[in-house]
């Protein structure tokens, strides 16, 4: 089986070195990223096989906004993302910062709530790699 490449860009450094730990463990290849900007750079270097995605990096809606790019290219299109991210948190102390959301097709192919266990993160990459 081939090495599959896992892109995890969320701007908590803690987060991203765990994630890249574990999943390397596992035979993964694991690139980071801190900021949306950063992220779409490394995609255009070399496409990941799946995105782990924060949403409040260097603005609150930084995530969405890359996973809307992302899902309006017809190539990166294709890319599984899973948002892993505690804004529904800050969604519920912010009314109104991200009412551009609402209505639309969800840019992501699966959400976990932060703070998560690295088994459930697990799952959903191996279920969607698969």
């Amino acid at each position: 089986m081939e090495r599959k490449d896992i892109l995890v860009i969320d701007d908590d450094r803690d987060l991203t070195q765990s994630l890249k730990a574990y999943f390397e463990a596992r035979g993964f290849g694991v690139r980071m990223a801190h900021s949306g900007a950063d992220g779409m750079t490394e995609i255009e270097n070399a496409r990941p096989d799946i995105i782990l995605l924060d949403i409040m990096m260097d603005s609150d809606a930084d995530g969405f906004n890359l996973a809307y790019k992302l899902k309006a290219d017809k190539e990166k299109g294709e890319i599984p993302i899973i948002i892993l991210s505690g804004f529904t948190d800050y969604l519920e102390s912010k009314s109104g910062s991200f009412e551009f959301v609402m209505g639309r097709d969800w840019p992501a192919t699966e959400f976990i709530k932060k703070p998560a266990a690295l088994a459930d993160i697990d799952e959903a990459v191996r279920r969607l790699l698969a």
